[in-house]
Order: C-alpha cells, then structure tokens, then sequence
C-alpha cells in the first residue's frame, strides 16, 4: 500500500492537469466564434473549476498542500488545432488517472478520481465530436 504521502503527490498531479486545462480552455475560449463550441467549453470549464476544488479539498482535508502549479498551455492560432489541442489534454488526462487510479487505496479518494476520469472520458468525447463537426481530416485521426 503506497502511503498518504504518495496518494497526495498522485492527487497533486491530478490538480495539476485540472489547472492546465483550465487554463487552456479558458485562453481559447476568448478566441472562439463557434456555436456550439462556446457552450461546450465553457461548460467544460466550470466542470474543470469544480474538479479543482474537489482535488484541493481532497489533498487539504487529508492534510496535505495542493499545488498551485499548472503545465504549459497549448495556444494555437486556429479553432481545429485548439480544439485538438484540448482533445489532446483529455487524452492525457484520462491517461494518468487511469495510470494511478489502482494506487488509490483510500475508498473516498479511489471515487473522487473515478468520478473526475469518467468526466474527462466524456469531455475528451466532447472534443472529439467538434473535431467531427468542424476539423479537418489531417486532424481527425483521434484514439
């Protein structure tokens, strides 16, 4: 069993990936002209805020320190290319919650992270579906 420590470290990475997609979907959000994208994102968006407090209250009341970190932003100049770009960080998102989610022994923590990834999973198909209404082939070859 990894310790308190480690669920803590696994938690802050997960914060971290919340804050970068924020970020992110928020910078190309104010870049956008397209219906329903601006729905769709913005709606993404507020489930992002709300991931992020979760995360933070998780780590705090266990009595660890949220990170306050965030990864670089992607910030194409084009609608298709920011909407992969996002598509791209939903992928990686799942990706490390699907990594670490056998790692979390504690029950509460284990259906935070499930919750939050079955969330991801509909947000990377979200992306998935404006890349179908709005790409380009060179961008549709999507997992």
């Amino acid at each position: 069993m990894s310790s308190r420590q480690h669920l803590f470290d696994i938690f802050n990475q997960f914060l971290r990936l919340a804050r970068t997609a924020k970020l992110q979907y928020e910078q190309h959000l104010t870049r956008i002209d397209h219906e329903p994208a601006l729905d769709i994102i913005a709606d993404i968006i507020n489930e992002e805020n709300q991931h992020i407090e979760w995360l933070v209250t998780a780590i705090e009341d266990g009595g660890g320190t949220a990170t306050v970190d965030h990864y670089d932003i992607a910030t194409p100049e084009v609608f298709e290319h920011m909407v992969r770009a996002d598509y791209d960080l939903e992928s990686q998102i799942i990706s490390e919650y699907e990594l670490h989610l056998e790692e979390i022994w504690d029950p509460q923590l284990r259906s935070l992270a499930e919750v939050i990834l079955k969330e991801a999973l509909r947000h990377r198909e979200e992306f998935r579906g404006l890349l179908e209404d709005f790409g380009t082939d060179e961008l549709m070859d999507v997992g």
